[in-house]
């Protein structure tokens, strides 16, 4: 009996060691299974992301160069105001008047980068510089949209005194958008030179203000640039390994 029941205990052992055995082979596989999953998962992600932040570095990039092509076509305002020479053609000057409105805003992709963070899943980038640098992203963003509205606010105003003192067809007809078309704009039935409005102390400040605000998204923009850059080359490292 004792022989028998050693024989037994001894089997009874052997049976968990294998129970045993069989669990962490099963939960190995499982594990490289899921991180295989994983993997693919976030070689995905990253497809997604290159995709959407190289078409915001090419748009935003195009709209800097915009952006910047501006400041001296502000300047050339501000070098007639007020006592200053008054040598600016007519046509001239309505030709930088309307280049004034020519700003425009960044509508990035966050496609990805949305669904990323909605879901929970940040976590499953590997690279903890890339989390960091796309956290950053929703604030930098908001840095931009906030410099971007202060600029529409401050062209608004202006577009309130050209109303009131000075004439929207005449700069209409000679802006290289309209100047070509059929249905050009016809020139003003007033007898009015929009030069006049150099002469007006609040338009000076508000074209001062526009040039303020228009460096000040120009700043923005570099930085939302920097980023993207930095985030697009840390993707491309995680994709080569």
């Amino acid at each position: 009996m004792e022989n028998k029941t050693g024989t037994y205990f001894k089997y009874a052992i052997g049976e968990i060691v294998l129970v045993v055995i069989g669990i962490l082979i099963a939960v190995q596989i499982n594990n490289w299974n899921m991180a295989r999953l994983d993997s693919q998962e976030e070689k995905n992600i990253l497809l997604n992301l290159k995709q959407d932040f190289h078409f915001n570095y090419t748009f935003l990039d195009s709209l800097m160069s915009s952006q910047k092509a501006l400041k001296p076509i502000h300047f050339s305002i501000l070098n007639h105001t007020g006592n200053k020479p008054k040598d600016m053609p007519e046509k001239q000057f309505d030709i930088a008047l309307n280049a004034v409105f020519r700003s425009g805003d960044f509508y990035p992709k966050t496609g990805a980068l949305d669904d990323l963070i909605n879901s929970g899943k940040l976590g499953i980038l590997k690279s903890a510089k890339l989390r960091s640098n796309l956290s950053s992203w929703n604030p930098v963003l908001r840095n931009l949209k906030f410099r971007e509205e202060n600029l529409s606010i401050t062209q608004k105003e202006l577009n309130v005194l050209i109303i009131k003192k000075a004439s929207w067809l005449n700069i209409d007809l000679v802006s290289s958008s309209t100047a070509t078309k059929t249905n050009a704009f016809p020139i003003s039935g007033f007898d009015i030179d929009n030069r006049n409005l150099l002469n007006e102390l609040e338009f000076e400040n508000i074209i001062e203000n526009i040039v303020y605000e228009n460096l000040a998204v120009i700043f923005e923009q570099k930085n939302t640039l920097e980023l993207i850059s930095e985030i697009s080359k840390l993707i491309e490292i995680e994709l080569n390994k």
